[in-house]
């Protein structure tokens, strides 16, 4: 799928994003599973205006950031990939126009898809149409954030390469368990012990391999930089969108 940008969209970044989510779905990557909020009595939804918008995931990781970072009571449900069609018939009945996948809590923009759209979509057009090109915009946006942090550390600022992760960690991909990892060391470095905290009680989402003290080792220093680059495609790797 070839996008028409918007004048304010950069035509190389643009190309960058076909390209990427052409090598996505040639990996033969596909998504199995999407992701809601689960509240009383039903799913979370988002009022735009007069408009009601289902909120989807493509992770349990951004559905669990989503609750945490509005103070949302809730649970993760999800469902096969297959189903969105007969569910988004289902919210159609409800009165539901809207939906946005990965909509970020904390920024005001977000982009919508028409839900009569999706119930009329096939497995293959919500792949290639919707998936692969939302996977792989994530994707460019933050590998500009990434060179930008490693730039920074090159510089020893410190401080300075940590904010470009966060920003990466709260926009674009809070689901890389290296990423954290890395958060973690720097802000250790920083004595930044809060933030430190945080980033180690966030690893314990990862499961048990990850739930270990973030005390600075040049391994493991190493083995995030390293698992975050390659989760991002800047460093190379059999599988071309992480």
């Amino acid at each position: 799928m070839h996008l028409r940008p918007p004048p304010s969209v950069d035509p190389a970044t643009l190309q960058a994003v076909n390209l990427k989510a052409k090598q996505i779905l040639a990996s033969g990557q596909r998504p199995e599973w999407l992701f809601v909020c689960q509240v009383p009595p039903g799913l979370l939804l988002f009022q735009n205006g007069q408009q009601r918008v289902m909120l989807l995931f493509t992770s349990s990781f951004a559905a669990n950031d989503y609750l945490r970072a509005t103070s949302t009571v809730g649970a993760v449900g999800q469902f096969r990939v297959e189903s969105l069609p007969s569910l988004a018939k289902s919210w159609i009945s409800q009165g539901v126009e809207l939906a946005a996948l990965d909509r970020c809590p904390r920024c005001p923009q977000f982009l919508t898809h028409s839900v009569s759209q999706f119930a009329k979509l096939t497995l293959e057009d919500f792949n290639t149409k919707v998936w692969a090109t939302h996977r792989a915009t994530r994707i460019i946006a933050g590998q500009s954030r990434m060179r930008s942090a490693m730039k920074h550390i090159s510089e020893g600022a410190h401080a300075a390469a940590r904010a470009e992760l966060e920003y990466v960690r709260d926009h674009f991909d809070c689901g890389v368990p290296y990423l954290h990892q890395w958060i973690g060391l720097l802000a250790g470095m920083q004595q930044d012990l809060a933030a430190k905290a945080s980033a180690a009680e966030r690893l314990k989402e990862f499961g048990p391999q990850f739930d270990a003290n973030l005390d600075f080792t040049p391994a493991l220093m190493s083995t995030a930089m390293v698992g975050t680059m390659a989760n991002f495609g800047l460093i190379p790797t059999g599988n071309p969108s992480r």
